[in-house]
């Protein structure tokens, strides 16, 4: 298998696929701007080159034909001038006469014999030299060249690419005239590209700066506002990521805390109740320890659920939505909860059929406010949907003690409980608000008309 050359490996550089590959890319992208550009520079010119240089060399091999007949049209009249000069000398001193005209002449004048012609030129052009025109020859269209009429000679003027002019200064030179041009044109690349490469390696190296604190744990780190247009939206997701992984690390760090500390109480009275249970004398004390130790046992399982379902929805960082048939959910809602006397819990779908959501999720919330209303609800408990906008709203209203004002906040905060429930852990209305942000949306409580608490969640229509 062959290998590139070093220079194209430098200029196109492999994917890095090992570690030391990877330093090599990292100790590259650390030694500044000036190298990227460089490297950016030598491929830019050689794609100018090959695509100027293909391209004249192209057109000129198409348009060679009509060259070749303006450059013959324009000699013409020099050429049957000349002829007439040889044609009015002697042919003795037509030598002469050729060295007389090369000094007046900017290019060489001289009579060729036919004989060296037929060598020269291709078969099409040598007839034509024998008919008597001015032939330019298609080789590099240099020279060009009349037969002398009733000789075998023919009168060659060139090397035109070979113009020696007496007296004029340097800076008219076509030498100097192409060095300008070349150097105008790496120039013109040049400094666009310069500026252009600067400002990305600058952005980049902000973008890259944050990376790295946030790799080392500063979760409060975002990137500055950037001034390139392409790299602008790869800040602006930075930050959206940053803001994110902090929202789920802190979410995680609040959620490992609090399960600590309520896992502590039902640990503690199951190992009194095992330590009781050894020494309990009769079997109605036995029976009473192993129903507490259940019912600890119990709650510890529905902290566990309730404790992965959080970390579940709020890990992720998109949510996938189809449309949600609102009678069949709500048909659902109705067959887990059927409450006693008097509580009533009634349904209204609002004339909306479906709304997009991630059905798991969407239920796993109604389920939880349907249950905490439940809880402090005295008679009555609603359930409604309906069209908020452009998007949808989701309410479960209570007759109960309401909410207040001051507290609507830390309600849907994890492990949040205003009233302490036995069966409670203040996960529920926590995973709500995470499920309506997941969806783009937002979870508030506010007042019911029934007199106690309104919880709503707002879903956007698509």
């Amino acid at each position: 298998m062959t290998t590139a050359p070093a220079w194209l490996r430098w200029l196109w550089p492999r994917k890095p696929d090992c570690p030391a590959a990877g330093r090599r890319a990292r100790d590259l992208g650390k030694q500044g701007h000036f190298g990227l550009f460089v490297r950016y520079y030598l491929i830019v010119v050689l794609i100018y080159a090959v695509i100027v240089v293909g391209g004249i060399s192209a057109w000129l091999s198409i348009t060679s034909e009509n060259s070749r007949a303006y450059g013959e049209a324009q000699l013409r009249g020099t050429h049957y001038l000349i002829e007439q000069r040889y044609l009015e000398t002697p042919r003795e001193d037509w030598p002469a006469l050729s060295e007389e005209l090369s000094d007046r002449f900017a290019y060489p004048v001289r009579l060729a014999p036919l004989a060296e012609l037929r060598d020269t030129l291709t078969a099409r052009e040598y007839q034509r030299v024998l008919r008597g025109e001015v032939v330019m020859e298609s080789e590099d269209e240099a020279y060009t060249y009349q037969r002398l009429p009733g000789s075998d000679q023919a009168v060659a003027l060139g090397d035109f690419d070979d113009v020696m002019v007496q007296g004029v200064p340097w800076s008219d030179l076509d030498l100097i005239d192409s060095i300008v041009i070349l150097a105008m044109y790496f120039l013109a690349i040049a400094l666009p590209l310069y500026f252009l490469v600067y400002r990305f390696w600058r952005d980049l190296r902000r973008l890259r700066t944050t990376a790295e604190a946030l790799s080392a744990g500063e979760l409060d780190a975002r990137a500055p506002e950037v001034t390139t247009r392409l790299v602008n939206p790869l800040g602006h997701a930075l930050n959206q990521m940053a803001g994110q992984v902090q929202q789920v690390l802190e979410s995680q760090r609040i959620l490992a805390q609090a399960v600590a500390h309520e896992i502590r109480t039902p640990l503690a009275r199951m190992r009194f109740g095992l330590e009781m249970l050894e020494q309990a004398g009769g079997d109605d004390e036995r029976a009473h320890l192993r129903e507490g130790l259940e019912t600890d046992i119990q709650r510890l399982e529905h902290l566990a659920s309730h404790s992965v379902a959080y970390a579940r929805i709020g890990r992720m960082v998109g949510i996938e939505r189809a449309p949600v048939p609102v009678g069949a959910l709500l048909a659902d809602m109705a067959d887990v909860f059927d409450p006693e006397p008097p509580l009533l819990l009634s349904f209204d779908c609002g004339g909306v059929d479906s709304l997009p959501a991630n059905h798991e999720a969407l239920e796993l919330a109604l389920r939880n406010l349907i249950g905490n209303a439940l809880r402090h609800a005295r008679t009555r408990v609603a359930v409604s949907v309906a069209r908020s906008g452009d998007g949808y709203a989701l309410c479960v209203d209570d007759d109960g003690e309401g909410v207040p004002e001051a507290d609507r906040e830390r309600v849907f905060q994890p492990f949040a409980q205003l009233r302490k429930h036995p069966e409670g852990f203040g996960l529920g209305l926590a995973l709500v608000r995470v499920v309506a942000e997941k969806h783009g949306g937002r979870a508030s409580v506010g007042d019911s008309a029934l007199g106690g608490a309104r919880f709503r969640i707002d879903l956007p229509g698509q």
